[in-house]
């Protein structure tokens, strides 16, 4: 029996024993996006692009590129013109930054 194992096989091992559940479901960037729609109606009434504010949900850990942001975000517009609720979260507290403020924040890293 061969008890050598190479190193790209044993960081593999380590690796793959590692590994965590994955917490994200399958539709979590669609309504994720659903519930921050108002912000990034605000967001782009400010003249920000999809692609900058989809960076900002990368830089949170949410990878997004701008076209997928764009669809679903017109989506969930739609959604609101048929009437239909689209649970928001709730207002950030006055102890955070004000959403307009972050925007302002991390678009000036892009």
């Amino acid at each position: 029996m061969d008890t050598d194992i190479s190193p790209l096989e044993l960081g593999l091992q380590k690796r793959l024993e590692k590994l965590q559940p994955k917490t994200k479901k399958p539709d979590f960037l669609r309504s994720l996006i659903e519930r921050q729609a108002v912000r990034i109606d605000s967001a782009l009434s400010q003249g920000y692009s999809y692609v900058e504010i989809a960076s900002i949900f990368s830089e949170q850990g949410v990878k997004c590129k701008g076209s997928t942001l764009k669809k679903y975000h017109l989506s969930a517009k739609r959604k609101m013109e048929k009437g239909r609720v689209i649970p928001e979260l709730p207002p950030v507290s006055e102890s955070s930054e004000n959403t307009a403020e972050q925007f302002g924040e991390k678009s000036k890293k892009i």
